[in-house]
């Protein structure tokens, strides 16, 4: 019995065993495949460096290709180009890209360590000869050569090193930029939530002036009066108010501008059609101003673009500015024939051909606004023809005055006698005095103070003399909301 129990025992020791070998073998075997593979791939991203100094010693770099030679040089931390010191003028980011290629220039891999035949690589006659002049005097040579068969890479020499190397696509477009490139084109950034001024200027439209209501200006503290916070000054007769929502659609427009590419600085060259724009914008937010010029088309799907304070031509995408070619002063207004805050309304009286009505708003302060968010508080009197009406019947009367909606714009004079005329006593003294003079059988031309830009349907100012007559008789029944 014991016999059995040793041999029973030797039999699993032996099994234990070979599991552990068998373990060993297959874990040795995983670790070596890991860091065969982290060989492999550390191999595979591994970049070969040609130069490895601060950029910031580059005073000077020279590039010469294709009959272009580019003079970079550094004064006082600026870049300036071919002796053009206006830094403002280029785009330093984009030069300073430059002297990253030359300062921190790393390849994929080495393609000849010593190589024969230089024609092979594009070499014997290279590409582009750029040239990095440091603080201390030392120069720094490329030369940029062939593009390698496997796209997005080409071979690069430098000067005292006989390697060829292949490098990335970036270094050779730095290496061979086209002067225009180096232009600096600078859009403002506008707030769209502070708008302050806006005029839009069309070849064969009418020109659109937006301003923002200033309170503080005497001449625009009427404004108030009118319930405006953004007015039309043009093209109307008369300054209308803007729609806030119609409005915000057609500025959120404008942050999306940004050049497709860069021309050139030859502003006069008729072909970009800049001498003579077909658009000009001009947007001012409280901090910044964009003021664009837009020319011709330069294809199907960009235009000629540049700033007013600039000589820098670029190309915008055409769908960009669409929204300035498709906008019609109509679009942004706000719709009433005439509105006016009914605390700066003391009367009104109403004309027809048979009747004068008269409603008197005598209304007495109660309490005085503190700040901006509030407004005063009155106390009011309400009569029409002498007869009292309770605030909430006559304010809904009063809503229905002041919201007739205008159609359309008015195409005539405002000739002819007017059928209607409502003539509002403001606590300033100032009259206004809008009349409703027959356009043809369905439509009023919308008259204010003598000007007319607009016409009305006769249905709703007839409406509107149906229930006045109501109210004077007592019988006015306010619309349902």
């Amino acid at each position: 019995m014991r016999k059995k129990k040793n041999r029973l025992f030797s039999i699993v020791s032996a099994l234990l065993i070979l599991a552990i070998v068998i373990g060993a073998y297959f874990y040795v075997s995983y670790v070596n495949k890991k860091k065969q593979e982290a060989e492999e791939k550390k191999s595979s991203s591994a970049s070969v460096t040609i130069t490895n100094f601060d950029r910031n010693k580059i005073t000077k770099i020279d590039i010469k290709h294709d009959g272009i030679h580019l003079v970079l040089e550094k004064i006082k931390d600026k870049w300036i180009v071919n002796g053009i010191n206006n830094p403002l003028y280029f785009d330093q980011d984009k030069i300073d890209d430059i002297a990253f290629s030359c300062a921190q220039m790393s390849a994929e891999k080495i393609a000849d360590s010593n190589p024969k035949d230089l024609k092979k690589y594009g070499l014997d006659n290279p590409k582009s000869i750029v040239e990095a002049t440091l603080s201390d005097g030392k120069k720094v040579t490329f030369y940029l050569g062939a593009e390698t068969p496997v796209s997005s890479a080409y071979y690069l020499m430098k000067k005292g090193d006989p390697k060829v190397y292949v490098v990335w696509v970036n270094h050779a477009e730095n290496f061979t930029i086209k002067p225009q490139k180096l232009l600096s084109v600078k859009i403002p950034e506008i707030d769209t939530q502070n708008i302050m001024y806006v005029k839009l200027v069309r070849k064969g439209q009418p020109t659109i002036e937006i301003k923002k209501v200033d309170e503080t200006n005497s001449k625009d503290n009427e404004s108030k009066y009118y319930v405006r916070l953004l007015t039309l000054v043009q093209p109307y007769s008369q300054p209308v108010g803007v729609a806030s929502d119609k409005f915000s659609e057609f500025i959120e427009n404008v942050p999306n501008f940004s050049p497709e590419d860069i021309v050139g600085d030859d502003v006069y060259n008729p072909k970009y059609g800049l001498q003579s724009p077909r658009i000009e914008l001009v947007v001012k937010d409280n901090k910044n101003t964009l003021h664009l010029f837009v020319g011709n088309n330069a294809d199907d799907s960009t235009v000629y673009c540049k700033m007013a304070d600039s000589k820098v031509v670029f190309t915008m995408s055409t769908y960009k500015i669409d929204f300035m070619n498709t906008v019609k002063p109509f679009d942004l207004i706000e719709k009433f024939a005439y509105i006016v805050n009914i605390d700066y309304v003391d009367k009104i009286d109403i004309f027809t051909k048979e009747k004068k009505h008269t409603l008197i708003l005598d209304k007495k302060l109660i309490k005085k606004a503190t700040s901006e968010q509030e407004s005063d508080e009155y106390q009011y009197n309400f009569k029409a023809d002498g007869r009292k009406i309770d605030e909430d019947t006559f304010k809904k009367f009063y809503q229905e005055i002041i919201g007739l909606l205008i159609d359309g714009e008015n195409d005539k004079n405002p000739a002819g006698t007017p059928e209607v005329t409502m003539k509002f006593y403001l606590v300033n003294k100032k009259v206004d005095t809008v009349e409703y003079i027959p356009y043809n059988d369905d439509f009023y031309m919308v008259v204010r103070n003598g000007k007319s830009d607009f016409v009305i349907a006769k249905e709703q100012v007839q409406k509107v003399l149906k229930d006045l007559e109501d109210l004077v008789a007592g019988k006015y029944k306010p619309p349902e909301d």
